[in-house]
């Protein structure tokens, strides 16, 4: 009997860590949806599935608790390894909000078997339902704080230990030890057997710390090596404000990312997002392209019409790529009169489309310069170029210079036209 329970345990385990590396692992096609739905549902699971097993003489765990609690916890680690604490941040408090909000149906749920007249099952009552619920509600409280503290222990371990495995081990040993010291002594208090009951849970967060932070080292030396963030630098109160103060600190980087004219990103934001852009794309094989649009005849109104005059083309020029872009599209000012556009997972056409429609719209935009002034009509000169059709390889350098000499081509062709092609001049349209 007792072997085939740890072998369960042992399938329940993996089948949990190839569903959470597995949701983690196509993130960027299906989003994170599918890791919450996993995570939020074993947490659930642990909460209203309390059972326990024998896996040897007088020593029991549960299940639930001991597999799917430990699995939150080394997901929320691969997060911030691979991906930083601003991506961390939102998982954990996607999962204490959840987790909490289920919890709180369940015991308006559990009302009805308060109701007289109402059959209920001889082992159900409102008052065990209602116990076990309060001892889900604790959880999904104390979790966010749990998730919190894991992440500032691998932060302190960090200071002593440079490589990845020791720091992900004892950050998840030292919150699955507190972990199930906590809750078996809340769950369990006043048992005869409850310090025998408190090693056994000890033991298997232990292990299964162990065996997650093996799982979590593999994962990001051997699939994902590139997308490892710097984290690791011991800098504790750092990573905290990272992680509570957030909203203060995008505001802040918010500001030093834009033009202040225009209100799009900056040249520094495109840098970065730009090689990003193109390290995302190149590793997932995605179609990406990039658009530089350049003001035709922009210094020609400014010294016509006055700096009031161009600053208004300006605004003009980048309110329109804005309306033109999606959600996902980076626009951005790249200096003077020329703006760029990132657009992820999309093919040379598209990109095309998307330079004719920005084209169209703008020669709707009509700015009256002042009294006895003809209209100024504006209208774009676009360079576009793809990672994929045009064979540039990885280099976001290479594949800016082939947009930005497309650009140039339209330019001495007689400006207002679009090129995604390397042609002669006479032939670009």
């Amino acid at each position: 009997m007792y072997p085939v329970q740890l072998a369960l345990f042992g399938a329940e385990a993996l089948v949990m860590a190839l569903l959470v590396f597995g949701a983690f692992r196509n993130r960027a096609q299906f989003g994170r949806a599918p890791l919450f739905v996993v995570l939020g549902g074993g947490l659930c699971l642990a909460a209203f599935a309390p059972w326990q097993v024998e896996v040897a003489p007088g020593w029991t765990l549960q299940p639930a608790s001991a597999v799917l609690v430990g699995a939150a916890f080394s997901a929320v680690l691969l997060v911030y390894v691979v991906e930083g604490a601003r991506q961390t941040r939102t998982v954990v408090q996607a999962l204490a909000f959840g987790n909490a909000g289920l919890t709180l149906l369940a015991l308006i749920i559990g009302q009805h078997l308060r109701i007289q007249g109402e059959q209920v099952p001889v082992t159900l009552s409102s008052e065990v339902l209602l116990r076990e619920a309060l001892l889900a509600l604790a959880s999904a409280s104390a979790l966010y704080f749990l998730l919190i503290a894991l992440v500032l222990v691998y932060e302190f371990a960090s200071r002593w230990m440079a490589a990845l495995w020791p720091r992900t081990l004892v950050a998840l040993c030292a919150i699955a030890a507190v972990d199930a010291l906590a809750f078996t002594a809340i769950g369990g208090w006043g048992r005869p057997d409850l310090g025998r009951q408190m090693t056994a849970h000890v033991v298997a967060g232990l292990v299964a710390a162990v065996v997650q932070s093996v799982l979590i080292w593999s994962y990001v030396t051997q699939v994902e090596p590139s997308l490892a963030d710097s984290t690791g630098t011991g800098d504790v109160s750092d990573v905290l404000h990272e992680l509570t103060y957030r909203q203060l600190y995008e505001q802040a980087r918010s500001r030093l990312t834009r033009d202040a004219l225009t209100g799009v990103h900056n040249r520094g934001y495109f840098d970065e997002s730009f090689a990003r852009a193109v390290a995302h794309a190149t590793r997932y094989q995605e179609p990406l392209s990039v658009v530089i649009a350049d003001a035709d005849h922009f210094k020609t109104i400014n010294d016509r019409y006055s700096h009031l005059v161009g600053d208004e083309v300006l605004k003009r020029f980048a309110g329109t790529l804005v309306d033109v872009a999606r959600a996902s599209d980076v626009v951005c000012r790249y200096g003077g009169d020329e703006f760029v556009v990132i657009l992820p997972n999309t093919a040379l056409a598209s990109a095309q489309a998307f330079a004719q429609r920005f084209q169209r719209r703008l020669r709707d935009q009509v700015i009256p310069p002042g009294p006895g002034l003809a209209d100024i009509r504006l209208s774009s000169t676009i360079g576009v170029a793809s990672l994929m059709e045009d064979g540039t390889g990885s280099s976001p350098d290479d594949l800016l210079r082939l947009a930005d000499n497309r650009l140039y081509v339209g330019k001495r062709a007689g400006r207002d036209r679009i090129v995604w092609q390397d042609l002669p001049v006479s032939s670009a349209t």
